[in-house]
């Protein structure tokens, strides 16, 4: 909420006749909550760590995808460190951001096992 919030009252991210698209509302911030609740916990017990990256590949995907400008970008990532800080000990900007940040279900199916919402390993394992 925190993230949604810094964008949603920021005037950096009203929209313009550039930025058209700006427009960030709640139906964004469901899509967040939404899909952290496909991972099973099964998979993520004991390792808080995974959810954490999960909800910031959450967070890319549905904001920061839609950033033209760096300066959006960079101040995007403030509102996400700053957001970090809720998780404590276990929010360590380095291990969130760490590439690759991406969680798929479609790879664990590929590969045979029941569909789940997981991180990938690499670009060779996404392929």
């Amino acid at each position: 909420m925190t993230v949604f919030l810094g964008i949603a009252l920021s005037p950096q991210f009203m929209p313009t006749s550039k930025k058209f698209h700006y427009q960030f509302n709640l139906r964004d911030f469901s899509k967040v909550v939404q899909n952290i609740n496909l991972a099973q916990p099964g998979h993520y017990k004991g390792q808080p760590e995974l959810i954490i990256r999960l909800w910031a590949h959450e967070c890319m995907r549905v904001w920061h995808d839609r950033l033209i400008f760096e300066e959006d970008r960079t101040q995007f990532m403030v509102y996400m460190t700053n957001a970090l800080k809720e998780f404590g000990d276990l929010g360590k900007a380095e291990t969130i951001f760490a590439e690759p940040l991406l969680y798929t279900s479609y790879v664990s199916a590929c590969e045979g096992h029941e569909a789940a919402y997981l991180p990938i390993k690499g670009m060779d394992h996404l392929k």
